[in-house]
């Protein structure tokens, strides 16, 4: 579920904002000042003025550089300005909060009403279901349907191409990233709980059928949660804040 998109919210997407105003800036006031060139000499003195003519043409000459000069420092505030008005960005998720928490990651049995499918009753669906990294957990629920949520959880721990995408991007990047590759619409985003990180919600279609899906990041973990229609995105988000409490066991 990742695409690649220019993360807009990131320290050096920042960084690299201030150093093109700068030189945007340094351009602006370069070209003016070599445009100018001639102007800023002012009249060349003819006939038989003599000292009093240089005197006129020189006065004349330091008007004029005055003038550009204060051009010039009118660009150079304009710039500043506009570097002190771009925000510093979000840190990569990696480097963002305290260290990855110590913990276990494992399957629950039980989230409220949902029962962990195993065996033959998963099997089915474990085959139906694209390859990933990370692990991926059915459950089936209150409802009429044999599987009624689906959990999928990646760390930095396990993967590796996940390890250099924390470190590289931001969380809300993430979350951007993650929503596009599934083509969720209405995307929202939901207090992350006690633990932190970011966590948002969408609507999904699969096969014809609306669906709710909710992710969360934090500094070392991702993970989902997609559940059938009827939810609502803001039970949604809390159902996926209790399957991330009952299966990220922290220590």
């Amino acid at each position: 579920m990742y695409t690649l998109s220019i993360d807009t919210e990131s320290q050096s997407y920042a960084a690299g904002q201030v150093i093109g105003v700068l030189l945007v800036t340094a351009a602006v006031m370069g070209a003016i000042w070599y445009a100018t060139r001639s102007w800023r000499r002012g009249p060349v003195p003819v006939g038989v003025d003599g000292a009093d003519g240089a005197e006129r043409a020189g006065a004349v000459a330091r008007r004029r550089r005055n003038i550009i000069c204060g051009v010039l420092l009118i660009v150079a505030v304009g710039g500043l300005i506009r570097v002190l008005g771009i925000e510093k960005g979000e840190p990569a998720s990696a480097d963002a909060g305290a260290g990855i928490p110590e913990r276990v990651i494992e399957a629950a049995p039980r989230v409220g009403a949902y029962r962990l499918l195993t065996g033959e009753e998963a099997a089915l669906y474990e085959e139906a279901a694209p390859k990933m990294s990370g692990k991926l957990w059915f459950y089936d629920g209150p409802g009429e349907e044999p599987m009624e949520a689906a959990l999928h959880i990646n760390t930095a721990e396990w993967d590796k191409g996940l390890a250099a995408e924390k470190r590289s991007r931001t969380m809300a990047n993430e979350m951007l990233n993650f929503f596009a590759g599934a083509k969720a619409t209405g995307v929202t985003a939901f207090d992350a709980g006690p633990w932190g990180g970011r966590l948002s919600c969408g609507y999904v279609v699969n096969d014809g059928a609306r669906g709710v899906i909710c992710a969360w990041t934090d500094r070392g973990t991702l993970g989902s949660v997609v559940l059938p229609e009827g939810k609502s995105l803001a039970d949604a988000a809390e159902l996926t804040l209790r399957f991330r409490t009952a299966t990220e066991k922290r220590a």
